[in-house]
């Protein structure tokens, strides 16, 4: 097996309670989940998520 490295660009749009939107990020960083699991070709050794946060642009 040869080693690869992908990369994923994921757009989560969500509603939240809070009113800061780095209070919304660091809730979701320890307590949500994305997983990428291994496949029958395909074995995963690592992955992690970089977080950024973008501000919906007031009107």
């Amino acid at each position: 097996m040869k080693t690869e490295e992908l990369f994923f660009i994921v757009r989560i749009e969500l509603n939240t309670d809070h009113e800061n939107i780095n209070d919304t990020l660091q809730e979701m960083e320890k307590q949500s989940r994305f997983l990428m699991t291994d496949t029958p070709h395909v074995k995963v050794i690592n992955s992690e998520i970089l977080t950024t946060k973008t501000r919906t642009q007031k009107n």
